[in-house]
C-alpha cells in the first residue's frame, strides 16, 4: 500500500461542500485525482465500492467520517 493523499484544513461549510461535490464528480467519472504530484496518474474507481459513513456527536462537537474502499485490480482498473 502506498500513501497518496492526506489533508487537514479549517474551512467554511460552503468550501467543504464544493470540495465534496468535486470529489463526488470524480467518483462518478470513475477516477480520483488526489495526488499532489502532477506526474501521478489518477486512481481508477470501479464498482463495487464498500462505503462506511459514521457520524458521532457529543455535547460540544460532531465528527463525520466517510470511508470508501474498492479494488484497484478489478477489470478495467489501472494498476
Amino acid at each position: 500500500m502506498r500513501h497518496v493523499f492526506d489533508a487537514h484544513e479549517t474551512a467554511t461549510r460552503a468550501l467543504v461542500a464544493r470540495q465534496l461535490h468535486a470529489l463526488a464528480d470524480e467518483l462518478a467519472a470513475g477516477e480520483v485525482d488526489l495526488g499532489s504530484d502532477e506526474a501521478a496518474t489518477p486512481t481508477a474507481v470501479v464498482d463495487p465500492l464498500d462505503v462506511t459513513v459514521d457520524l458521532r456527536r457529543n455535547r460540544n462537537q460532531a465528527e463525520f467520517t466517510l470511508r470508501m474502499r474498492w479494488s484497484t485490480t478489478a477489470a478495467g482498473a489501472a494498476a
